[in-house]
């Protein structure tokens, strides 16, 4: 039994790094490699603008932590699933040329950008590493796979990946750690600084499901027991529980299946009101229970609800039903964040921000509080695009957001991307002098991020310029009048030599 374990995704760059340092150190071979599915769910969602942006970013990352390993952004990032089960299925046959695969896959993607979810993509991995074109993928390997994921789940890594580990758990590296750190680990040494300290993945959170039945859930456990492993469950233990629910920011279920057996008509009643309640969150409501005459089933639909499942349906359609209303809840999600998030730096957008402004002039209006705008800009971004490629550019701007973002303390506080490499932060409540010790903490805190600009004129690094305006909405004035003042005092700070504030 190999003493190292390794548990990573085809499909994370952080795993393919990790995989490229141990392959330099000649480490390979020491591993115990368990391939996992990070994301199973990334199939459904690769292609979204938040999944584009996350993907970009974390390229960037690799190339600014390990730029010994080559990787490029790939259009999307693959199903990995099938690809695992064949190096799985590779290893019962010759454990060194699995381990090529296993290199040819992640080179594959991270390399030349291929699709590892493709058969045709897969062969051609399995014939270059001396394997037979045709691998057989039995039940022992799907159970293998699921083994190795519930290994991974229930560790102490918090759905993080890479895992380095020996067999004990007693020493670990959780993310992309440097190639002093993996000699130190694989010496017997525990390596400087914290474990989880390096950049990592993580893996989509679980979505939640809330069961309620006027009589317990007794009669439906086996609808309970079918998604049990691949959901987090609640049990409230009262109706007036599953509304509090209801209620609470960030506690709200995903999906809602309720059943009664001797209350039918109540539930249909609580059905109507719970509908209502959850379609502010776009949580769907369902109904479990017995087969239902047409009528009945016409009357469960009346309420609201989304679909109603027969409890003694084989497992596999249960949680095919389940499944397909997690998506159209997780869908309702993205659309929604879609329509508020800047997809690239993943705050909020110009739309939002405007809507916001609106919002918070008129609470100013009648709080007769004053209303701050900080307003800046990337200095010579375009020669930064124009010197080290628009990649290196994006990952520049989520770095610089991210910067804003942790300068940023009040909850009431709003950082949002304007447009291209300018951004705003709305201050509700702030006066001048506020405003203008938090531009000078962000400009700090940009400016210590000492990202290189070769091309700058201001600084050897990255810098930003902000421009100030503080406005008593309850004067007269307009929301206009603040974004004019905040865009005329950006361009003093840029006419001022830049890397400042002004107002």
């Amino acid at each position: 039994m190999l003493q190292y374990v390794i548990y990573a995704d085809l499909n994370c760059p952080f795993c393919y790094a990790m995989q490229e340092q141990l392959h330099a150190m000649d480490l390979l071979e020491q591993v115990d490699w368990r391939l996992i599915e990070h994301a199973p769910d990334i199939s459904v969602f690769n292609a979204t603008p938040e999944s584009q942006a996350e993907l970009a970013s974390e390229v960037f990352t690799v190339r600014s932590r390990a730029p010994q390993v080559q990787v490029a952004l790939p259009p999307l990032r693959s199903d990995s699933r099938f690809a695992i089960l064949c190096v799985i299925a590779a290893r019962e046959i010759d454990e060194v040329k699995a381990l090529d695969l296993l290199t040819n896959l992640y080179r594959a993607l991270w390399i030349e950008g291929k699709d590892i979810s493709s058969t045709a993509v897969i062969y051609d991995c399995i014939v270059e590493a001396g394997l037979p074109g045709e691998l057989s993928i039995e039940e022992s390997h799907e159970l293998c796979l699921q083994n190795w994921q519930q290994q991974w789940e229930r560790g102490s890594y918090n759905l993080r990946i890479p895992v380095l580990t020996t067999d004990n758990d007693e020493r670990t590296l959780l993310g992309l750690p440097s190639q002093e750190h993996i000699s130190a680990f694989f010496g017997g040494e525990q390596p400087p600084g914290p474990v989880g300290s390096f950049d990592q993945c993580h893996g989509r959170d679980q979505q939640t499901i809330a069961f309620y039945g006027h009589d317990g859930v007794q009669s439906i456990w086996n609808v309970i027991a079918s998604v049990r492993e691949d959901y987090n469950i609640l049990l409230p233990a009262s109706i007036q529980e599953l509304r509090g629910m209801l209620n609470k920011p960030g506690e709200t279920p995903d999906l809602i299946l309720l059943n009664s057996i001797n209350h039918w008509q109540q539930m249909l009643a609580d059905t109507t009101e719970i509908v209502h309640q959850a379609s502010e969150n776009h949580t769907p409501v369902a109904l479990v229970g017995d087969m239902l005459s047409d009528a009945d089933e016409i009357k469960v639909y009346e309420t609201g609800a989304a679909d109603y499942l027969v409890k003694d349906r084989a497992n596999g359609i249960l949680k095919a039903r389940i499944r397909t209303l997690l998506l159209l809840k997780r869908s309702h999600d993205l659309l929604e964040r879609a329509a508020r998030i800047d997809g690239l730096t993943q705050i909020y957008n110009r739309r939002e921000f405007e809507r916001s402004l609106e919002v918070e002039w008129l609470r100013g209006q009648r709080s007769k509080q004053p209303l701050s705008l900080i307003m800046l800009d990337v200095d010579h971004f375009k020669d930064y695009n124009d010197h080290y490629g628009h990649l290196t550019g994006d990952g520049c701007l989520q770095h610089v957001a991210t910067a804003i973002t942790e300068s940023v303390k009040r909850a009431q506080d709003m950082v949002c991307r304007f447009g291209g490499e300018e951004f705003v932060v709305l201050l509700p409540e702030t006066d001048q002098h506020g405003a203008e010790v938090l531009a000078e903490k962000i400009r700090k805190t940009v400016e210590d991020l000492a990202i290189a600009h070769a091309k700058s004129s201001a600084a050897e690094c990255v810098t930003i310029s902000l421009g100030i305006a503080s406005l008593n909405p309850a004067e007269n004035s307009s929301p206009r009048d603040l974004i004019q003042i905040a865009d005329e005092a950006l361009y003093k700070a840029k006419n001022n030599g830049r890397n400042c504030v002004a107002s």
